[in-house]
């Protein structure tokens, strides 16, 4: 059984416009940092790599989180009573 779900962007157009919403975001960023790189040429790489991750990670946490958000609760399923429940291994 394949673990991969089809998405249907009918049914969840909140994850798509988060999706794009990150990508808008990820791309800003790093044209900023490519910005501030090229100003000091002498210190491009540390400067790069400072301010790029410096707003990428918290960018993906906070994406991570909205993902989390807008995911639907799972419906939860108790036992009828009388009836066992089975651990498989």
């Amino acid at each position: 059984m394949d673990p991969i779900n089809e998405v249907d962007v009918a049914k969840t157009p909140r994850h798509w416009l988060l999706v794009i919403v990150m990508d808008v975001l990820v791309l800003t960023e790093l044209c900023v940092a490519m910005y501030l790189a090229a100003s000091s040429p002498e210190d491009f790489t540390a400067t790069f790599m400072k301010a790029f991750f410096g707003m990428l990670i918290p960018t993906l946490v906070i994406g991570a989180l909205a993902k989390r958000l807008l995911r639907p609760a799972l419906a939860q399923t108790h036992p009828q009573q009388g009836e066992e429940q089975r651990l498989t291994v």
